[in-house]
C-alpha cells in the first residue's frame, strides 16, 4: 500500500507541482478546475445524489464560478469570497464539537451537505488560482505545509498517540499526532522564512500564520471525515491508487488555501491588489 501511494504521488504530484511552480496562471486555473470538478463529483456521491445529471449539475455549480473568478482576479468580489471562506471555516470549527454521528438523521442533512460543496470548493479553487497569480511558490509552500502537517501527525500519532482528538469524527486522530504535525509545520515555516529572507517581524508573523494554517488543514480533514461517515464510506472515491479519491487528497488543502491567502493579504505578507 505504501509503495502504491508513493508511486501515485510521484506520477501525479510532481507534474502538478512543476506546473504550479513554472506554468502559466491559465494552466493552473485549468488544473484547479479539473481537480475541484472531480472532487465535487465525489462529493455528490458521498451526499447521496443519484444519477449522472444530478452529479453533473453539482460539478457545474462548483467549476463555473471557480473558472469565472479565476479569469477575473483581484476584484472586490474576490475579497468578499475570501472573507466568507474565513467565516465559513470558523463556523465549521465551532460546529465540529457538536457532531454526534450519522445516526442523528442523514436525510434532512443532504441539502446542506450538497450546498457545502459549493461553499467549500469554490473559495478553495479561487484562492489557489489567485495565490498562484501573486506568488506561485506560495502555492508550492502551501501544498508542502499541508503534506508536512499530515505526515508529521501520522508518525507522531503512531509513536506517541494516546488521547483521541475527535473520536466521533475520526477515531484514528490523536492530540499527540496533531502536536507532532504542528511541530513539523513550525520547522518547515522557519526554513521557508529564512529562504525568503524575511525581516524578523515578518518572519514571526509568517511562522505563526503557517501554524494556524496547519490547524485549519486538520479542520478540513475532519470535515471530509464527516461527509464519509454520513455516507458510510471509507474513501471518497477510488481514482488515486493507494490514496482513495481526489477529495481524500485535497480535503486539508481546500480549507487551508483561502484562509492562507486571506492571512497573507491581511498581514501584508503579499501586496493587496490595487493598493
Amino acid at each position: 500500500m505504501l509503495k502504491q501511494r508513493i508511486l501515485t504521488a510521484v506520477a501525479i504530484g510532481l507534474p502538478a507541482l512543476a506546473l504550479i511552480a513554472w506554468g502559466p496562471n491559465w494552466g493552473v486555473l485549468a488544473l484547479v478546475a479539473v481537480v475541484v470538478g472531480l472532487a465535487s463529483w465525489e462529493w455528490a456521491g458521498l451526499t447521496g445524489l443519484e444519477g449522472v445529471p444530478a452529479r453533473v449539475i453539482l460539478v457545474a455549480l462548483v467549476v463555473a464560478p471557480v473558472v469565472a473568478l479565476g479569469l477575473t482576479l483581484a476584484q472586490p468580489v474576490h475579497l468578499l469570497v475570501l472573507l466568507f471562506a474565513v467565516v465559513w471555516w470558523l463556523a465549521i470549527v465551532l460546529a465540529l464539537p457538536f457532531y454526534r454521528g450519522p445516526e442523528e438523521g442523514r436525510g434532512p442533512r443532504r441539502p446542506l451537505l450538497v450546498a457545502a460543496a459549493v461553499l467549500t470548493l469554490v473559495p478553495a479553487g479561487m484562492g489557489l488560482v489567485w495565490l498562484h497569480a501573486l506568488n506561485p511558490w506560495m502555492v508550492v509552500y502551501l501544498i508542502l505545509l499541508v503534506a508536512v502537517a499530515d505526515t508529521g501527525a501520522y508518525f507522531a500519532g503512531r509513536a506517541f498517540g494516546r488521547t483521541k482528538l475527535a473520536p466521533e469524527i475520526s477515531p484514528g486522530k490523536t492530540r499527540e499526532g496533531l502536536l507532532g504535525g504542528l511541530v513539523a509545520v513550525l520547522a518547515l515555516a522557519i526554513v521557508a522564512a529564512v529562504l525568503q529572507e524575511l525581516v524578523p517581524m515578518d518572519a514571526l508573523v509568517f511562522v505563526l500564520l503557517s501554524i494556524l494554517i496547519g490547524l485549519v488543514s486538520v479542520v478540513g480533514d475532519l470535515f471530509e471525515s464527516i461527509l464519509k461517515r454520513q455516507a458510510g464510506a471509507k474513501d471518497s472515491g477510488s481514482l488515486l491508487p493507494g490514496h482513495g479519491g481526489i477529495l481524500d487528497r485535497i480535503d486539508s488543502l481546500v480549507a487551508a488555501a483561502p484562509v492562507f491567502l486571506a492571512g497573507l493579504l491581511w498581514l501584508a505578507l503579499l501586496p493587496v491588489p490595487g493598493q
